[in-house]
């Protein structure tokens, strides 16, 4: 089965990385299309055998799409693609912010939604999926199949979408914050710690207390309690995290929902 990847920036890119190497996808098969043609040809380059191609090309020839771009340049890729979609194509969208439904009323092939993580890049993690209307049985098979390779595949409704990106796709970069932020902030207090000291503790503790919990089949709130001895410096340290921390979540959650929302009503695919 041929299958096409419109945009192979930083997820697009990802995908087809993980999945060439997983041998999921045979080159010959595979065909890239980029508003940058630099990108899609290193990535030949890389595979040999794989095609670089135009978003109609992709279109004409692939069976499976995986549309890897942002919602704002959906419509213009679309309209590139439409005089070759058909009904028989399955189409994947990493934009969240475009409704099924939506998607539906505008092209004729069978839709989901693909939510990747960059830790796809070493085969882990989770992928969310979103099925639309017109997805079969069969459909659902091929994509939790082929996605399963390299990650942990979650169907969920859409409805679920926001809160779920958040903890999945999004999650890598909020816990490299606060494991950086933990960091620096140890070494502006103790500047006999350098930077490289300080990365290297809170990282190599942080991949130990998470190897800890799937072995010891822990939950984090297990791991507080065993390491949060009342009294102790650590358990002043939860304390003054729970005056901020809760609401600095509330606060991300609310407000990134609230600019998706505001996103999709500005969309006209």
């Amino acid at each position: 089965m041929n299958t096409g990847f419109v945009g192979v920036g930083s997820m697009g890119g990802m995908l087809v990385r993980a999945l060439l190497r997983a041998r999921r996808l045979s080159p010959p098969e595979v065909w890239l299309a980029n508003r940058s043609p630099q990108k899609a040809a290193s990535l030949a380059a890389e595979f040999p055998g794989v095609h670089p191609a135009k978003n109609r090309e992709v279109a004409k020839r692939c069976d499976l799409i995986f549309l890897c771009v942002g919602g704002a340049d959906i419509p213009s890729v679309l309209a590139e693609m439409d005089s070759e979609l058909y009904p028989g194509q399955l189409l994947l969208t990493t934009a969240n912010v475009v409704p099924l439904k939506a998607l539906e009323d505008r092209i004729p092939c069978r839709v989901a939604k693909l939510i990747p993580s960059i830790t796809q890049e070493i085969a882990v993690g989770i992928t969310l999926l979103m099925y639309g209307s017109r997805i079969t049985q069969e459909d659902s098979r091929l994509l939790e199949n082929l996605l399963g390779f390299i990650s942990h595949v979650i169907p969920i409704p859409e409805s679920q979408a926001r809160p779920a990106i958040s903890l999945t796709s999004g999650a890598p970069a909020l816990i490299a914050y606060l494991l950086q932020s933990m960091a620096d902030a140890a070494v502006r207090d103790n500047p006999e710690i350098t930077t490289q000291m300080a990365q290297s503790m809170v990282q190599q503790t942080a991949a130990a207390t998470i190897r800890l919990m799937e072995k010891a089949k822990m939950t984090p709130q297990d791991v507080i309690q065993r390491v949060a001895v009342p009294g102790g410096m650590t358990a002043l340290s939860i304390d003054i995290l729970s005056r901020s921390v809760p609401q600095a979540w509330t606060a991300i959650f609310q407000q990134i929902a609230e600019k998706e929302r505001q996103s999709r009503s500005n969309l006209v695919l």
